[in-house]
């Protein structure tokens, strides 16, 4: 007759087990919410410009009017028109809520009649617009 030893050394019980499971299961969640928190924050101060009203072109100047909707400064570093291309220096900030007109010359003739496409870059991001040159 064979006799069986059952030795418990070395056994981790059910007990044990499932709070270790919970311990990671818990410290998962904890970085998962601390990543979306981090992100979410970041993700909502953000600068937003719009584009007010209908560009125009006149004398080879845009005029351009210009909305912050976004909860953080933007700074305008250049404006593209057409072919051509403007650097504004030093960048034009433009703080949240604030709306301006933007006064922007160009080194180049714009023929009467056209619609230009344009865009407005920003530290924020590139906005598209189009402008109507009288």
């Amino acid at each position: 007759m064979r006799r069986i030893v059952s030795s418990k050394k070395g056994e981790i019980s059910t007990p044990i087990i499932t709070i270790l499971v919970t311990v990671a299961a818990l410290a998962v969640t904890g970085v998962a919410i601390t990543w979306m928190i981090s992100t979410g924050t970041s993700a909502s101060s953000q600068g937003a410009i719009i584009v007010i009203g209908s560009p125009v072109v006149q004398n080879d100047t845009l005029y351009v009017t210009v909305k912050n909707i976004g909860n953080t400064n933007t700074a305008l570093s250049s404006c593209l028109l057409g072919d051509s291309s403007v650097a504004i220096s030093p960048p034009r900030s433009i703080s949240a809520g604030e709306s301006t007109v933007l006064t922007i010359g160009f080194n180049q003739t714009f023929a009467s009649g056209q619609t230009l496409r344009g865009s407005l870059n920003t530290n924020q991001g590139i906005y598209q617009f189009t402008a109507y040159v009288q």
